[in-house]
Formats: structure tokens, C-alpha cells, sequence
């Protein structure tokens, strides 16, 4: 008889205890996450809940919290755009009530009683103006730019003046895009259009150390570094110039290549680089890659000049920069630093001395420290200097202290060259068929001049300087070298006193400048070129002025720089709807990409309360029949079985 082991299988109670409570504390745990997702109604409440997910999310919530920033950037331009818009359309009904007025009161029919009460109407819309221009919105000047918490326009004895910024503020409406939210009050009023633009060339000379960004390059476009290939006629290199700052780099890493004798210097002009080579060298220069850097630098060379000819660069046209030096100017010329210049503007007059600077920089904070409430500044191109005048009403000239600064600058405001027809505020010279003046020098000897229509001021002194010697007289016509306009001075020695008097009841001698009185043999004529004054305060001014005095001419005049204004603010006033319009569709198409992104978001971190309440209830179910199952399971004992 076989013998079978007998199988007594026995659960312990410690095995049974531990598998029921571990049961009990699962079913209770995925019940509290769901109670959780109830009452917060967030699947995802803790980073552990859900690792994937939560970092998502995260990503997310930073994307419309950024979002969020762009928004109110894009809500507070359009609030600010949105009164500039209105600003603007009170300007310009302000100037065509101007307008309406002059119209109104050109003619022979109009008294001068009522024109003096149209200046008092006017007067107001210059007060208008005034206030509209100082307009402020959530505690900024619409149109101070950058210094948007002082008021822009100042009221001065002579007229307005212009303190704000045309740096406008900006803001970031995306990822890549700063924009500002701001107009520029000068371009508005046309507040620093009253200017003296230097007619000079004072393109400096270039050295080693000039920044290759501080060249227009020879084709005027900047230079754009790349490579360039340079080669003997047997030997060729390509030299990679990507990384070159100064004219020196560039000179380095052409002359490291070592190709044959081939090194580079600042040309003999110091505008250009030259190229030159040991005898047996036929240099040229070639593009790499499609680049341009050879054309810039003006070295692009694709046929040899023969053997031992050196490559003569074209000008890469250096820009003035502060820290350019006054001596450098005009390719290595410099300029007159002994005697400076005068500067009048309104009542003011300064004298400016440049001898103790050495930078442009130094010149014109010299220039704009002076008193004389002018702004000087480089122009856009970097190869001239500017002038502004800020103050709209006040006259501006700029002239020489004896020597030839101005001039050389390019800023004096009248000189030999200037056209006749620019003199007297546009009015020219009035001159009649025949003799315009009659001159007599101190020994008594006369002489008529007949001007015969001359384009410049240099032709009336030539006019007279060429009647003077046909008459023997002696009477000598120059332009002034300290201050502004023609000058006659008496050469006969005698005892009696140089005059000039008009002939023929023409106006020529005044329109001239040359009413002043002799004094030591000479008449110093006046300046009758002055920079007047422009912009919407200026032209309101000289119709309210021109209305009092009773003066048609100058009411046409101050009418026709109105209607530029109005055209002006009109055309920003348009650019500016442009730009609300575009903000507005920025603001829409943000909110589009917001509404998808809280919709994934949605759908990763909010609650399905349909599937939680379901799940939640089967919960409960499973624990509900865990805890009376473990109750029953828990209190069998070995009588159970045996029984």
C-alpha cells in the first residue's frame, strides 16, 4: 500500500491581516484622489499625481501667464493709441478752424478792425494748440516720448519750446516683437523742423582702430564680414574676416594668410584699404560663397592689375561718431577750432568756443551746454552735423566769430552762396529796371549799382565790387567773417563817410541788410537770411500776428504752413489707426491662441466630473464589499475548517 503525503495547506492570520488591510488602504487611497478631483475639480493636484502631465501643464500655465503680459501690453497701447487718435483729430480740427480763419480773411473787402478780432480768435486756438499738445493720459504726455513725465511743450517769451524726447517708448507684444505705443511729438507738431542742416562733407579720415560698424563700406550698404579669397596670380587663400571688429583685424588676418608678398595697409586717402604684393604678386580679390565682403570693403579685385601692382581700395566711407576726433574730420583736414561760431536764437546770442575739444562728442555738448536752447547732433548718415532749434517762434542764426568754423562745419545759417530768393523769409530781394543803389565812398566819389536780377549774394558783391572799380571809386563789397551779411567798406581814406542810399525807389538796399549806419569806414550789413521759425505753433503764431498787423501776404503765408501741418497730423493720424487696427488683430489673434491653450490644458488638468462621480461611486462600492468581505475572512478560525 502506497503511502501519500497528506497536503495540509494553512494561510497564517498575519498573511491574511496584511493582504486585507493592504487591500483596504488602495481602495481608500484611489478613493481620496478622487474625492480630491471632486472637490478641486483638478485631475492633477500635485506634480506626483500625474509626472508627464504636471510638467506639460506647467509649460503651459508659464505660456499663458506670458500670454497674459503680452495681453495687457496689447490693452494698455490700444488705450494709449486710442487717445493719441483722439488727440490728433482735436489737432486737427483746431488747424482747419485756423485755416477757415485766414481763408476768411484774405481779401480787399476784409478791415483791418476785423482781422484784428480774427487774431484774438486765433490767439485761442494757439492756447488750444498749446493744450493739446501737453495732453495726458494715465499719468504719461502722449507725446514727451521717453521723458513722457514732463510736459513737452514749454511756453517761452519767444514762442514754444519743444523739451520732449522723439525717442518713443515701446513695448513687447509677442516673442519677436517690440513696438512702440507712442507717436513722436516732434514729428507731430514738426517741433525740430526749424534747423540749419550741414551742407559739409565731414566724413572723418579712417584709421586701424575704426569699427568696421562705423563704415557705410564702399557700396554705401555697411560692410556684411564673410570670407573673401586673395590670391597672387599661383597662390590663393580664402580669409575668413566673420569675426573681424576693427579696420586692424581685417589687416591681421589678410596679412596672417601669407599669400606670396600680399599685405594689407590704410590706403594713402585714409578712407580706403590697399593692397600690396612683392613683385611677382598679380593680386585679386574674389567673393566666397556668394558674399559681398570684398565689394564692401572696396577690394573686390576679379582681374589683376599685373605684376607688383598694388589694389587700390575705393572708400569705404567712414561715419562720424562721438568719439570721433575733430581732427580726423574731413578725411584728416579737421576743421577751424581757433575763433568758433556765434549762435542768436530769438533774443540770445552765444558765443561757442571749440578750442579746448578734441571729439565730436566734446563739440556738441559744448554746443548744446551754451545757453543758446539749440540741439546739435550728428545727422542720419553720419556724414554732417545738425542744428535744431526747439523753439518754435524764435529766429535762429549761425554765424562765424572770425574765423571759419561755421563754414567748415557747414552750419552757418547765411553766406555768400545763398540764393537771393531765400533772403527776408522767402520774400527775396525787390529790385527795379535799372540802378538799385547809389554808393559813395569818403572822398566823395558816387557811383550807381545796377544788380541786374543776381542769383546769389555773392553776385551783388561782385556787382558791386565790378561798379566800384568802373567808377574809380573806393568802395569794397565782402561777406562778413564775424557774424552774418555783406559788408562795405570804404578804401578812398577821405574825410567824409561812406553811404549808401537807394536809387530809383527801390527796395534792393534794404531787402539787403545794408540800411545800418557807417561806423569807422565801414557798413556792416544786417543778417536777412534768419532760420524762421516752422511748425504748428510757429504757424499759428505768424497768423495771429499776421492778422493783427494786417498784413494779406503774411496771412497767405502763415495759411499755406497750416495746410502743411494739417496734412502732416492727418497722415499720422493714419498711420496711427493703422497701427491701432493692428494691435487689435494681435489682440484677437492672441486670444484665438489662448482659447486652444486652455483647452489642452482643460483636457489635462480638469476634472471629467461624469467619469470621477462614476468612478468615485465604484469605489466606494469595492471598498464597501472589501471591508465585510476582510470582516468574515478575519474572524474564521481552525474550528471553521474543522468543523
Amino acid at each position: 500500500m502506497a503511502i501519500l503525503p497528506l497536503q495540509l495547506a494553512r494561510v497564517s492570520n498575519l498573511l491574511r491581516t496584511n493582504v486585507a488591510t493592504g487591500t483596504i488602504a488602495k481602495q481608500q487611497q484611489s478613493l481620496l484622489e478622487v474625492q480630491n478631483e471632486l472637490s478641486t475639480g483638478k485631475k492633477i493636484n500635485s506634480p506626483s499625481d500625474d509626472p508627464g502631465n504636471a510638467a506639460i501643464v506647467q509649460q503651459l500655465q508659464k505660456t499663458l501667464e506670458q500670454r497674459q503680459g503680452y495681453s495687457d501690453n496689447l490693452q494698455q497701447a490700444n488705450s494709449h493709441l486710442g487717445e493719441v487718435d483722439t488727440t490728433l483729430g482735436s489737432l486737427t480740427d483746431l488747424l482747419q478752424q485756423a485755416q477757415s480763419i485766414a481763408s476768411a480773411n484774405v481779401g480787399s473787402d476784409v478791415t483791418a478792425d476785423q482781422r484784428a478780432s480774427a487774431a484774438a480768435v486765433v490767439k485761442s486756438i494757439y492756447n488750444q494748440v498749446l493744450t493739446t499738445g501737453n495732453t495726458e493720459f494715465e499719468g504719461v504726455y502722449i507725446f514727451a516720448g521717453d521723458r513722457s513725465t514732463e510736459a513737452p511743450f514749454k511756453e517761452t517769451s519767444g514762442g514754444v519750446e519743444y523739451v520732449g524726447s522723439p525717442t518713443v517708448l515701446q513695448n513687447q507684444y509677442d516673442e519677436n516683437t517690440v513696438l512702440p505705443f507712442m507717436v513722436d511729438g516732434n514729428a507731430v507738431f514738426g517741433a525740430l523742423s526749424t534747423r540749419v542742416e550741414g551742407s559739409a562733407d565731414l566724413t572723418p579720415a579712417m584709421d586701424t582702430t575704426t569699427r568696421i560698424e562705423d563704415v557705410r563700406g564702399a557700396t554705401g550698404d555697411g560692410v556684411r564680414l564673410g570670407s573673401i579669397q586673395i590670391s597672387n596670380g599661383s597662390v590663393s587663400a580664402d580669409v575668413d574676416l566673420s569675426s573681424a571688429d576693427t579696420m586692424q583685424d581685417v589687416i591681421n588676418s589678410i596679412n596672417a594668410a601669407g599669400v606670396g608678398g600680399i599685405t594689407a595697409s590704410i590706403g594713402a586717402d585714409n578712407m580706403s584699404l590697399q593692397l600690396t604684393g612683392a613683385a611677382g604678386d598679380d593680386i585679386t580679390v574674389k567673393e566666397v560663397g556668394g558674399g559681398t565682403t570684398a565689394s564692401d570693403l572696396g577690394i573686390l579685385t576679379t582681374t589683376g592689375g599685373g605684376a607688383g601692382n598694388p589694389v587700390n581700395g575705393a572708400s569705404v566711407k567712414p561715419t562720424i561718431t562721438p568719439l570721433t576726433k575733430l581732427a580726423d574730420l574731413k578725411g584728416g583736414a579737421g576743421i577751424d577750432l581757433t575763433d568758433g561760431i556765434t549762435i542768436t536764437n530769438g533774443s540770445v546770442t552765444k558765443s561757442i568756443d571749440f578750442s579746448g575739444d578734441t571729439t565730436v562728442e566734446d563739440m556738441l555738448n559744448t554746443i548744446n551746454n551754451a545757453g543758446a536752447s539749440v540741439r546739435a547732433e550728428i545727422n542720419d548718415t553720419g556724414t554732417g552735423i545738425n542744428i535744431l532749434n526747439p523753439n518754435e517762434g524764435a529766429q535762429m542764426t549761425i554765424a562765424e566769430n572770425g574765423g571759419t568754423t561755421a563754414a567748415d562745419l557747414g552750419v552757418r545759417s547765411f553766406t555768400a552762396n545763398t540764393p537771393l530768393s531765400e533772403l527776408n523769409n522767402g520774400k527775396g530781394v525787390r529790385m527795379v529796371d535799372g540802378d538799385d543803389m547809389t554808393l559813395t565812398d569818403s572822398s566823395g566819389k558816387s557811383f550807381n549799382v545796377d544788380l541786374n536780377n543776381p542769383s546769389t549774394i555773392q553776385d551783388v558783391i561782385d556787382s558791386i565790387n565790378s561798379a566800384a572799380t568802373t567808377a574809380g571809386a573806393g568802395v569794397t563789397a565782402s561777406f562778413a567773417t564775424t557774424g552774418n551779411g555783406i559788408v562795405l567798406t570804404d578804401t578812398a581814406g577821405g574825410a567824409g563817410k561812406l553811404t549808401a542810399t537807394a536809387a530809383n525807389f527801390s527796395n534792393a538796399l534794404t531787402d539787403l541788410g545794408l540800411t545800418t549806419p557807417e561806423s569807422g569806414g565801414v557798413i556792416n550789413g544786417t543778417d536777412v537770411d534768419p532760420v524762421t521759425p516752422q511748425g504748428v505753433f510757429a504757424n499759428v503764431k505768424k497768423l495771429e500776428d499776421a492778422l493783427e498787423s494786417n498784413d494779406q501776404a503774411g496771412i497767405t503765408a502763415a495759411a499755406q504752413g497750416l495746410k502743411d501741418d494739417y496734412d502732416r497730423v492727418v497722415r499720422i493720424r493714419g498711420e496711427t489707426g493703422a497701427r491701432v487696427q493692428e494691435i487689435q488683430s494681435r489682440q484677437d489673434s492672441l486670444d484665438s491662441q489662448n482659447l486652444a491653450t486652455k483647452a489642452l490644458l482643460s483636457s489635462l488638468q480638469d476634472t471629467d466630473f461624469t467619469s470621477a462621480i462614476t468612478q468615485f461611486q465604484s469605489l466606494q462600492t469595492s471598498l464597501q464589499a472589501t471591508l465585510q468581505s476582510s470582516a468574515k475572512i478575519l474572524n474564521m478560525s481552525l474550528m471553521d475548517f474543522l468543523g
